[in-house]
This record gives C-alpha cells, structure tokens and sequence, in this order.
C-alpha cells in the first residue's frame, strides 16, 4: 500500500524556503565583502578568514537556494523517490568547503603565531563592522534553522548551521582584535598575536560545524535508517488493532521526506478487504508519528488464538486448493472428530479425489493435534451437518439397521464404520437431533461422479427409513482403501 498524496512540498512552502535561501545568499555576499575589505586595510587574520568563511557562506547560499528548487521537483519516472537527495548533496558540498576553509585559517594562523607578521591596527570601523556582521548573521541563522526545522531541509540546516559558526567566529574576531588593540595602547606587543589565536579558534568552530553536518548528510546520502523514528514506527505499527506483530521497519530519508517500508503479520482469516482497511489503519499510525512518510506495506498471514477449528480447516483447505463447506466439529473429552464436505471436479477419479481429500484430512489432523478423526464427504454440490457427541454405542441398533439398509441399496458390505452423533445425551432419532457418518467403498476406477450418485441413493433411502435424522455423511473412498 503506497500513499499517493504526500506533496514533495506545497507552493508556500517551497516559496518561503527559497525566499529564505535567497536573504541569506544577499546577506552573506555583502557581510563577506565588507569584512574582506576591512581585514586587508587593517591587516587582521581573523578579520580575512571570517571574510573567507562569510564568502564560501555565499557560494553555500547559492547551493542551498539550488538545492530547495531542484528539491521540490515531483518525482518522475527517473527519480520515482523524488529529487531530494539534491539538499543532501548540498549540504555534504557546504561541509566539505567548510573543512577546506578551516585548514586554510590553521595554516596561515600558525605561521602569523611562528614569524614575525606586522602588527594588526584595528580601528573603530572594524568592529562596527563585526558588530552589524553578528547581527545580521544571527537574524539570517535564526531564520534557517526555523524553516529547516519547520520543512525538514537538510539544505536549509546546513546553511543555519554554517551561520551559527559564523557568529561565534565574528565574537571570537572580535574578542582578538579587541586583545591587539589593547596591547598596542599599552605597549604590550604579546597581545598582537591574539588576532592568529582568534583565528585558529575560528577554525575550530568551523570543523566542529562541518563534521557534524558532514556526518548527518552522509548518513542520509548512505541510507543509514533514522532509528528513533524507525523505533517509534515499529511500536506505532505493533500497537495497530489486528496487527499480531510488526515484524520490520525499514525507513530511508530523501531530502525532506521518510520512505518507510513495513512487515507486518496479520490474522490469515482476514477477508482481501479487512486486509486492505487494515493497511489503511497502519499507514495512518505511521503519518501520526511522521506526516512526511510514504508507506508500502505488506501483510504476512498469522495464526491467532481467537482462530476457530472451522477456520482453521478453511485455511488449510485453501492452502491445498480445495473448496469445502458443512464444517462441523465433534468434541469427543479433549478430542475432536471433523465432518466436512469436500468439493472436487465432476471428471476426477474416484482415486484422485480420496487421495486429494486424504491430504486434506491429514493436514487438517497436522495443523491441530486436538484432532483426532476426519470424516470427508465428496461431492460437487453443498449440502450440511451438526452434531457433539458419539453416541454410536447407545444408539447400537439404529447402527446395525443403517448397514442393513446400505447393503440393500449398494450391495453386501459396501459400507462400514457408522458412526452416530448428538447435539446432548438426551438427543435421539424420534427427536430429530442424531447424525450419521458412514464409509462406503466402490472401484477406483469409476469417475467420482457416479460414486457420489451412489452415496445419494443411500443418502435418500435412509431419509426414507429414518425421517427424523438431522444429517447424513457418506464418505466414498476406493476398495483398496477398505481392504
């Protein structure tokens, strides 16, 4: 069962995503320029590789902003999952830019803290211009992290994230070049190096941010199962009515988006439509717990301990192929004898079709030890029978006049084993409420057409004789059956 109507993403959402990436793609673009500007004239380290962190933010908002359009296209017959791996492909493109960033500032911060660089003279521009920076970043990070949050946008995350460090890094900068100028007022030229510690703690925001980033994306990107949603889809899925077990949960993140494919086991008793109602049920417990889910879900059959001995013989005679009716089940002390009709093709031998209903009893005896006899009636119609107690023995006489009768109608010793039941011990044929089962043989050879004629013409003469019995089951089977 597949749902059909989970939108890639509705019109506002989309606009609102991409007006996003493009604030953020402005805003970046003139926070990294001023502050490229104002670190060359100044000379300051920090200043340039936030510059430079500000400036791979830019070509970051440009992936983001590409990254939600192409998202948001529906899937089509090359992409049947959907474009959303693009914000995944992104967001893995800004972690490693950022990785190459921090090296960089490492690099040339080490050499600055070894060597003799000139010193830094930072001025009230300069930190005018961190100030604004940090505000406008903070407003711009905010804003993504909200809308990732909101659309579940790796592209969006990732880019809030990257501005997060950025605002940490502008108060590091800041801090540094307040140390530098402090010391070039007091006379203190230690503290110009704290402009290249500045730097190098910049670019330990920055690899902290991307690994972190670089991890989820890649795990996305590898199909690595989100287990606390995968967990609470299995417990939402268990706690469906009818659903025995949920048996596995596989679940892919695309973009923003879940595709969850479900196992589960359900009471093979089930009609074709409760089944299908009951996979409605468990894709709507999947979208109460994710809304963003498309779902497949496939219904393995299950016993269940509220599955009757009836049902039980109807499953198993559809396993075997067989059409049967007029179940009826004996409870003899803790042990139960079956009655049942067995339909079978008109054309069939009298052989192939004991042998056919042989199998069913024996399954039927396999699939419940309880069951200790079974009594098949073969025909190509559908007749029936009640029946709870064995009462052959009390009722000895009515048993011997019913072979007499078989053997007036079929011929001497055609028939054998009747076997006489109840509804209670009160129950007797004045009162209407015995049935009768009896074996009957005849050659394997005829077609089992003209043995179930046979077993009619018994059936009729001994409603004849004894009008008040309830039913009445000839079992046919070969000779060399009998023998």
């Amino acid at each position: 069962m597949v749902r059909s109507d989970v939108p890639a993403g509705t019109a506002q959402q989309r606009s609102s995503r991409e007006r996003a990436a493009a604030i953020t793609l402005v805003t970046v673009f003139a926070i990294g320029l001023t502050k490229l500007t104002v670190g060359l004239l100044i000379g300051s380290l920090a200043l340039i590789a936030d510059a430079m962190h500000s400036g791979f933010d830019v070509v970051s908002a440009l992936l983001t902003l590409l990254a939600v359009r192409w998202a948001d296209r529906p899937a089509d017959t090359d992409h049947p999952y959907g474009h959303g791996r693009a914000e995944n492909l992104a967001a893995l493109v800004q972690a490693i830019f950022l990785v190459v960033i921090a090296f960089g500032i490492i690099v040339e911060a080490v050499d600055r803290l070894v060597s003799n660089h000139p010193a830094v003279q930072p001025g009230p521009v300069a930190f005018f211009v961190i100030l604004v920076s940090m505000a406008l970043t903070y407003w711009r990070a905010r804003d993504s992290l909200a809308l990732a949050a909101k659309h579940q946008s790796a592209a969006l995350r990732a880019s809030g994230t990257d501005l997060s460090t950025d605002v940490w890094s502008a108060a590091v900068v800041f801090v540094g070049l307040g140390a530098v100028a402090l010391g070039n007022r007091i006379g203190v030229p230690a503290l110009g190096k704290a402009d290249a510690v500045a730097a190098l703690i910049v670019a330990g925001f920055v690899l902290v941010a991307a690994t972190g980033l670089a991890r989820e994306t890649i795990d996305a990107l590898v199909d690595r199962s989100p287990e606390n949603v995968a967990y609470a889809i299995a417990d939402a899925v268990a706690r469906v009515p009818a659903v025995i077990e949920c048996r596995r949960v596989r679940l892919r993140r695309v973009g923003n988006r879940f595709f969850a494919d479900v196992v589960a086991l359900a009471p093979r008793n089930e009609t074709f439509e409760e089944a299908h109602r009951l996979s409605d049920d468990i894709e709507r417990a999947i979208w109460a717990v994710e809304p963003r889910t498309d779902v497949i879900v496939h219904l393995e059959p299950g016993a269940t301990e509220a599955e009757t001995v009836a049902e039980r013989i109807e499953i198993v005679a559809r396993q075997l192929g067989v059409r049967v009716h007029d179940i009826r089940v004996h409870r003899l002390d803790q042990r139960l004898s079956v009655n049942l009709h067995v339909e079978v093709p008109p054309n069939l031998s009298l052989a192939g079709a004991h042998a056919l209903a042989s199998r069913l009893e024996q399954r039927i005896a396999e699939a419940d030890p309880r069951v200790e006899s079974v009594n098949t009636h073969l025909e190509t119609e559908e007749p029936g029978l009640p029946g709870s107690l064995d009462v052959t023995r009390r009722e000895r006489r009515l048993a011997q006049s019913i072979e007499v009768l078989a053997d007036e109608v079929l011929g001497k010793r055609r028939c054998h084993d009747v076997r006489i039941y109840a509804a209670d011990e009160r129950a007797s044929v004045s009162g209407g409420a015995l049935d009768v089962v009896l074996h009957c043989h005849f050659p394997a050879q005829i077609p089992v057409t003209q043995a179930h004629e046979a077993a009619e013409r018994l059936e009729r003469a001994l409603r004849d004789r004894f009008p008040h019995l309830a039913s009445i089951l000839v079992h046919v089977e070969p000779e060399e059956f009998h023998r």
